[in-house]
């Protein structure tokens, strides 16, 4: 199974990290509040598809309780305002995101009056049941129902923002020729891996410094040995 990879367990559990990275998104586990943790989550989610950076998920978790992290307060904006308060709030990621951002908020206010636990609720905390639900309203979810970004949604939804989601374990997402090869190296066969091991895959290409064993948390690095 893949979650038992060490690449898993060091950029997971280990105190020295993977390549000297943790989670970068379990800053947002510090915000008290749930529904905060879940926008912050989905938000940044989307913003952060490729880069992974800690800076980001700092940021956003700073901005806990603005209105722009609250989708019933976005769903009354307009999407030029969302696209300005991003700029003024230093995270815009590319320029489709604001109007994406201000969708989805519609959407959770149009059908779960703001609530993302409502939305996981009529899901009945179920993993599969709600990547269906959102790929079923790609329209209302635009980027969120992707079969990416919602697995690692729903990954950080259960590990970071303290809901227990039924068949968490047995999300995957799908590896490019690129990363099939590169888990190879770990003895990884499978063609889907889970998202946690998808973040630690992407970590270990970018970071890795072939760092002595005593200072990285990984151990048996093929790099390195």
């Amino acid at each position: 199974m893949t979650l038992s990879s060490p690449l898993v367990h060091a950029f997971h559990v280990h105190p020295r990290g993977l390549c000297g990275h943790h989670e970068p998104a379990r800053v947002v586990s510090t915000v008290k509040d749930l529904e905060h943790r879940l926008t912050i989550l989905a938000l940044g989610t989307i913003l952060d598809i490729n880069t992974l950076s800690h800076e980001r998920w700092s940021r956003l978790a700073s901005l806990a309780g603005h209105w722009l992290l609250n989708p019933s307060q976005v769903a009354y904006q307009s999407s030029q305002q969302v696209l300005i308060t991003m700029q003024e709030m230093r995270i815009l990621g590319g320029q489709h995101i604001p109007r994406v951002w201000w969708q989805i908020c519609r959407g959770v206010q149009g059908r779960f009056k703001g609530s993302w636990r409502e939305l996981i609720d009529i899901n009945k905390d179920s993993a599969q049941m709600l990547q269906r639900y959102l790929q079923q309203s790609r329209a209302t979810f635009p980027v969120l129902a992707g079969p990416v970004i919602s697995a690692r949604w729903l990954d950080l939804t259960h590990r970071i923002g303290g809901l227990n989601l039924h068949g968490w374990e047995n999300l995957l997402i799908p590896l490019s020729k690129r990363q099939v090869k590169t888990a190879g190296l770990f003895g990884i066969g499978e063609n889907a891996v889970h998202p946690l091991l998808f973040n630690a895959l992407l970590v270990w290409t970018t970071a890795c410094r072939k760092l002595p064993e005593e200072d990285c948390g990984l151990g048996v690095c093929p790099r390195r040995n």
